[in-house]
């Protein structure tokens, strides 16, 4: 299996393993138990959550664990949210965010809060007119996300968050498909919020984190918890937490050399496809701009759903976008923001990279990808 779905999720590193296996073995006790098998879990888990935060360039005492990203987006937004309502109820987000960000504000909606979605601009990225003047006196919270999981484009954090702290407004973003991988600075770019997750990053499934800035008012989910600063219920999976840990040191000690070897597979997947497929496919974003461990593409009379298959049945994995929405069949939320209709927005795909990818996978990939394109237009002439 050729595997180029490292966005969707991407297997633990061994050093990330071993350190699960040890953790698990030697500090088994609960974080939050008194005796001396709880106090060694609990100075696991914080060494850990110090190593976590100094990656991201935050203070420990912001950075809480949770079950999923996805829960890290819903618990984090919504203890924003909740935390503001003296001031207002408008909230701002982009139409391209992941299903777990639009889902979480649809829940919001339903509470009471007034959920303003705004476009993309042609590259995937989020339209920054249409975001500055979507923004109210009574807008508390903005949350866009740090990189698109479907085109790889890069949102200018820095940019958004400098104009906004001028308004005092929370900024969240999610960025779990750049943390590691590009370079992310919280502190600097005005970002009062930050959601991870372990398993994009060589670490372990069924965790994800979330920083809050502590100077920041936040009301937590469910009152009274007294598991992660307040902010969830239930036991930390310590060896979990341990394994992220070592998987986040291991990205950072790699990142710029990985950032290389793969924006080289980024421009010879590029090159190749278009020498291959020619008019048949349209890239989808800025491949100057975007991350370089996304390509998101368009077959023209070809619905991605079909292609996805078609590549898997000759041992390619690929992806018609967010693996938390595709089950559904429904259009790339992505082409839908930046203005495609239904039946366009149903051809997309994409391909994800890792540093483990190699030159020779990506000709092989991009050999079965143009003959499927072949073989399905010589069908419909």
């Amino acid at each position: 299996m050729i595997y180029l779905d490292y966005a969707a999720t991407t297997p633990m590193s061994e050093r990330a393993i071993e350190t699960y296996r040890q953790a698990a073995t030697r500090f088994y006790g609960n974080s939050n138990s008194l005796h001396d098998a709880g106090s060694n879990a609990s100075a696991l888990l914080e060494s850990s959550r110090k190593l976590i935060a100094s990656e991201l360039g935050v203070h420990e005492s912001g950075l809480h664990f949770t079950g999923s990203g996805s829960e890290a987006v819903f618990l984090s937004l919504v203890a924003l949210a909740e935390g503001a309502t003296q001031r207002g109820r408008h909230i701002v987000t982009a139409m391209a965010e992941h299903s777990c960000v639009r889902n979480t504000f649809h829940w919001l909606a339903r509470q009471g809060f007034e959920i303003t979605m705004v476009p993309s601009a042609p590259d995937g990225s989020v339209d920054l007119e249409a975001l500055k003047g979507a923004v109210r006196t009574d807008t508390t919270l903005v949350s866009i996300q740090y990189v698109n999981s479907e085109t790889g484009a890069v949102n200018p954090l820095q940019e958004i968050g400098e104009w906004l702290q001028d308004r005092h407004i929370h900024f969240h973003s999610d960025a779990t498909q750049g943390f590691g991988k590009l370079p992310l600075d919280p502190i600097a770019w005005g970002l009062d919020a930050v959601t991870l997750s372990a398993h994009k990053i060589h670490g372990p499934k069924g965790l994800g984190a979330t920083y809050i800035n502590p100077k920041r008012k936040w009301s937590p989910m469910i009152p009274e918890t007294s598991q992660e600063h307040g902010f969830r219920m239930g036991t930390v999976d310590v060896p979990a937490v341990a394994a992220f840990a070592t998987a986040a040191k291991e990205m950072a000690a790699n990142r710029e050399a990985s950032m290389r070897h793969v924006r080289g597979l980024k421009e010879a997947l590029v090159r190749q496809l278009r020498e291959k497929s020619g008019d048949a496919i349209t890239m989808e974003g800025n491949p100057d701009t975007s991350s370089p461990y996304i390509a998101g593409l368009r077959v023209h009379r070809m619905e991605g759903q079909f292609a996805m298959l078609e590549c898997s049945q000759r041992g390619l994995a690929i992806s018609t976008g967010s693996a938390c929405q595709v089950n559904e069949q429904k259009p790339s939320a992505t082409m839908k923001a930046i203005g495609y209709d239904d039946e366009t927005a149903k051809q997309f795909i994409r391909l994800s990279l890792d540093a483990a990818t190699t030159m020779e996978e990506i000709g092989q990939a991009t050999d079965i990808l143009a003959d499927i394109i072949q073989k399905h237009l010589s069908r419909l002439h």
